[in-house]
């Protein structure tokens, strides 16, 4: 699947936690732990098959069979390449690949900007499952019958056909959805609007799934398979919590218009890190500033002062407390032009995800700080906390 910076799996600090295999494009490729898991029951499931058309082979029908497995990591490897080649493609490279239990997911330092964008990088995911699962077919007939070659290109066929026919149902978070999206976008005018759109068929999606593993089985009168009935039970959970964060981040992109670091942001004043609070204080009455930005020696902000550890510090100790003393730390990343404004503010706070950050006019002076809870409130439709 490819996604944005919001996706799928967490962004790309949370992903860094995989096994590194290498990387593409500049993007690191990390395989999850859960992956082993999936390789598990592959290899358990495919074993007997392997077993009865290669009755002589003993042990080595299990190690067939964890081939089966391997090939399919390999066929979602190059599904997230094609995703990640087409991205580059159309100038938004990957920050990484990440393989795992539900198969993998490409994610993006940036948003497609644009509906033909967002589906070409969407479809070529399925594309490619479904020319490696052509190619299988066209090459078994050459392959030893009965043999461990043809054992593995029927696996290899199977599963990326199926691969390719899920991926392209049209509900987010799967990459048919975002083909969707694209497609309201693209008639609408409002991306939001997309979004929302296959969130709801996502949901849909992921409900059918449910009731095919589980309703039908039991309107037909007889016993839904447990393995199978958790399994896809398990991804329609995945596919409903995938759809659910897209039907928030839908809402967001429509209320993303009205979103400006002007309208949210409280003033604030720079000051150098080894300021004594007593000019804190001041310069902070003198200039009507909400917040007090500390600056290294080069005019960087690298903290702002805490109200409650300021109010602490006893009124003697005031001229001799430096700024520091009483500061949060400001990561380098953490600032926001002060004319950011809609989908490119919202792009702008995903690609960094700080909880604060210090507003910088076009020569860099501070301006004001900015606050998450701001901004999450504004996009939730609530009433900031602090203006």
């Amino acid at each position: 699947m490819a996604t944005p910076i919001t996706d799928d799996t967490g962004g790309p600090g949370g992903a860094t936690r995989g096994i590194r295999l290498g990387s593409v494009l500049g993007a690191p490729v990390l395989l999850m732990p859960s992956w082993f898991l999936i390789a598990l029951l592959i290899t358990v499931s495919y074993t007997p098959m392997a077993r009865v058309r290669l009755p002589d082979a003993g042990g080595l029908a299990i190690l067939v069979a964890f081939g089966a497995a391997l090939l399919l990591l390999l066929s979602v490897f190059l599904h997230e390449l094609a995703h990640a080649l087409a991205a580059r493609a159309v100038g938004t490279p990957p920050s990484h690949i990440v393989l795992d239990l539900w198969g993998g997911h490409t994610a993006f330092d940036a948003d497609l900007t644009t509906p033909a964008r967002s589906a070409l990088v969407s479809v070529v995911g399925p594309a490619t499952n479904a020319a490696l699962a052509l190619f299988g077919w066209l090459v078994r007939p050459a392959a030893d019958p009965g043999g461990v070659a043809e054992l593995l290109l029927i696996g290899l066929i199977y599963s990326n056909a199926i691969v390719a026919v899920f991926n392209a149902l049209p509900g987010l978070p799967l990459d048919g959805g975002r083909a969707l999206e694209a497609l309201v976008w693209k008639l609408t005018g409002d991306r939001g609007a997309g979004t929302i759109a296959a969130a709801w068929t996502g949901r849909a999606v992921a409900a059918g799934l449910a009731f095919w593993a589980v309703g039908r089985p039991l309107l037909q009168g007889r016993t839904p398979s447990l393995i199978t009935g958790i399994w896809m039970l398990l991804i329609a959970w995945m596919l409903w919590q995938g759809a659910t964060a897209a039907l928030t981040i839908g809402h967001w992109r429509r209320r993303a218009p009205g979103l400006s670091v002007q309208a949210l942001a409280r003033p604030a004043a720079g000051l150098p890190v080894l300021s004594p609070l007593s000019e804190v204080v001041a310069h902070a009455r003198s200039v009507g500033a909400a917040e007090i930005v500390l600056l290294d020696d080069g005019a960087r902000p690298v903290g702002v002062v805490d109200h409650t550890a300021l109010a602490s510090v006893p009124a003697d100790r005031l001229p001799v407390t430096p700024a520091r003393a009483v500061a949060r730390v400001l990561p380098p990343q953490a600032t926001v032009p002060a004319a950011l404004a809609g989908e490119a503010l919202l792009a702008h706070l995903r690609a960094t995800a700080h909880h604060e950050y210090a507003v910088l006019d076009p020569h860099g002076r501070v301006v004001g700080m900015l606050n998450g809870l701001d901004v999450q409130a504004h996009l939730d439709g609530r009433r900031p906390e602090r203006a």
